[in-house]
């Protein structure tokens, strides 16, 4: 908006331009002039300076429009923890999920186009909002949380931080059939940025122990379950008649709550991985100590077991478990869980290889 005093001073000295050459190319005298000085002064010019000012904002609002429209649809990325993303001139980026902030800037300034402001370095940035790196500028951008989806239009470059990459980890159990992800529109669907829910953990546990193909055909027992939404009632019902689950309570009309949407605690995912490998709640581990059971078992590092216990627990932290997990050791045997998905067909083998070939995340 700074530029608008200027063009639209140039809109009306082309105006008077155009009127003063028809002044020339008529009669008239000093004395008897054409055009009133009075009028010019006050209807011509007032009227002009409102026009060339209206003529301004609509190309202003036309051009933030385009800005707006191309960065809808420009390159979605997920990124993580400490990775830096500089925009160059004219570059817009969007914050989808995670959290970031505005880091440095080596000249110029970022503007929020969505509000209209200039953010101050250090500040947050507004999730859904798009911000453009302003002429003569080139703006960095921090990521603060463990992973984050971002959508950028125009040139961009990224400085890698050497953090622990749940996408990839995420990426790798898709690809082994491991990992579905959600309803989300965008990051690929793995929506690891929010909490997991106790039927998702369900669903994992089931994968893990190679059966969910029996679960999505199992014809259920007659159990009516309160809080199941359609789609996973072949699982839970199959996991109830397993004893892998009782549900929360059994309501007035005698159906099974389960819980579907309540949040899923760590303690409450450590849990299914040591019965995924082969240790038996009441002997080996409880559930009210399962982290700290867990690292005694070797199943978890000290590390992981500070992570869950300091940390919320998303859904990128059951990706990194779930994946780690495969190379534990089952109890009691010389096999890993990945070795016996691998071996009843729930796992192939091509694709486990090719997901983990270049994967080298080191435990916490």
């Amino acid at each position: 908006m700074k530029h608008k005093e200027p063009i639209a001073l140039l809109l009306i000295g082309a105006l008077l331009s155009g009127i003063v050459t028809v002044g020339a190319s008529e009669a008239g005298s000093v004395g008897d002039p054409l055009i009133a000085l009075d009028w010019l002064k006050k209807t011509f010019i007032p009227e002009a300076v409102s026009d060339a000012n209206n003529r301004v904002n609509e190309e202003l609002d036309k051009a933030n429009q385009e800005i707006i429209s191309s960065s809808a649809q420009g390159t979605e990325l997920r990124v993580k923890y400490g990775d830096i993303l500089w925009l160059d001139c004219g570059s817009s980026l969007t914050a989808l999920a995670g959290t970031l902030s505005v880091s440095a800037s080596s000249q110029g300034v970022v503007v929020d186009l969505s509000d209209g402001t200039e953010p101050p370095l250090g500040s947050s940035v507004a999730a859904d909002h798009r911000y453009l790196a302003a002429e003569n500028s080139r703006v960095a951008f921090l990521v603060d949380s463990d992973t984050a989806v971002v959508r950028f239009s125009g040139p961009y470059s990224i400085e890698p931080s050497d953090g622990t990459d749940y996408n990839a980890l995420a990426e790798a159990l898709k690809l082994m059939g491991l990992f579905q992800g959600s309803t989300v529109p965008y990051g690929f669907g793995y929506d690891l940025e929010s909490a997991p829910t106790r039927i998702q953990g369900l669903v994992m546990f089931l994968r893990l122990i190679g059966e969910e193909q029996y679960a999505l055909k199992y014809p259920g027992s007659g159990i009516t379950f309160a809080d199941v939404p359609e789609w996973a009632i072949p699982y839970i019902a199959y996991a109830y008649d397993k004893g892998y689950t009782k549900g929360q309570e059994i309501d007035s009309q005698w159906r099974v709550v389960f819980g579907s949407d309540a949040p899923l605690a760590a303690r409450d995912y450590v849990t299914f991985l040591l019965r995924a490998l082969g240790h038996a709640e009441g002997n080996s581990f409880a559930w009210e100590t399962a982290i700290s059971d867990a690292q005694t078992l070797g199943v978890l590092t000290e590390g992981e077991g500070k992570l869950l216990t300091e940390k919320p627990f998303l859904r990128a932290q059951v990706a990194y478990l779930s994946y780690m997990a495969l190379s534990v050791q089952m109890a009691g045997e010389d096999s890993t869980l990945l070795d016996k998905l691998i071996s009843t067909g729930a796992v192939s083998a091509t694709a486990a290889s090719s997901s983990m070939e270049n994967l080298a995340e080191q435990r916490m």
